[in-house]
C-alpha cells in the first residue's frame, strides 16, 4: 500500500486544522450577513406596508401610477445598496475566514515539521 492511515492523515491535518479555526470566523461572518439581510427585509416590508396604504388613499389612476413608480424606484435603490453592503461584508468575511484559516494550516505545518524531525 502506498498510502497507510497514519502518512494521508498526516497529508491531511494541516487542512483540518485550518477548517476547524476558520470555523468560527466563517460563523462569525454569516451570522453578520444574516443580521443585516434580516434588516434590509424588515425595512422593505415597512416599504411594502407604504405602498398598500398609499394605494388605498389613491382616487386617481395617475395617483396609483405615481404610487407605483415612486414605490418602484426606491425598491432598485434599495437593492442596489444592499447588494453593494452584502458584498462588502462577504469580501470582509472572505478575507478573515483565507487568514484564519492559513495561519492555522501554517502552524499545523510547523508542528508536523518539529514533529518529523523529532522522529528522523
Amino acid at each position: 500500500m502506498l498510502f497507510g492511515p497514519a502518512l494521508t492523515f498526516g497529508i491531511w491535518e494541516p487542512f483540518f486544522a485550518g477548517s476547524l479555526k476558520a470555523n468560527a470566523p466563517a460563523q462569525e461572518a454569516i451570522g453578520m450577513l444574516a443580521g443585516e439581510w434580516q434588516a434590509f427585509l424588515a425595512h422593505r416590508l415597512q416599504e411594502d406596508i407604504a405602498l398598500m396604504q398609499r394605494l388605498a388613499g389613491s382616487r386617481t389612476p395617475e395617483q396609483i401610477l405615481a404610487a407605483h413608480a415612486a414605490f418602484l424606484q426606491k425598491a432598485a435603490e434599495d437593492y442596489g445598496k444592499e447588494f453593494t453592503t452584502i458584498s462588502k461584508l462577504l469580501a470582509k468575511a472572505t478575507s478573515r475566514v483565507a487568514q484564519a484559516s492559513q495561519a492555522a494550516s501554517d502552524e499545523v505545518s510547523r508542528e508536523q515539521w518539529h514533529w518529523q524531525r523529532a522522529a528522523a
